[in-house]
């Protein structure tokens, strides 16, 4: 039969090392969806189909066109 032989400092190490690994592994992976998270986010601001007006260009854009129209025909406004 072969003798056994336990070394507490080399399991302590061995442990650490593992744990260390692990840790290292989730942080990577951490990173890797933060990564993804904001690539998304670029590529999809990015993307004209994306992209809608809101309220308040929607307003400008109508007020820009009236004036515009009552430049080119001489419109007055009166109060």
């Amino acid at each position: 039969m072969k003798p056994r032989y336990y070394n507490e400092e080399k399991e302590r190490a061995d442990e650490l090392k593992r744990r260390i690994g692990q840790e290292a592994a989730e942080g990577e992976e951490r990173s890797d969806r933060i990564r993804e998270s904001f690539e998304h986010g670029r590529t999809r601001r990015a993307n004209p189909k994306n992209k809608t007006l809101s309220p308040a260009r929607i307003f400008v854009f109508a007020i820009l066109i009236i004036l515009f129209i009552m430049i080119v025909t001489g419109t007055r406004i009166v109060f």
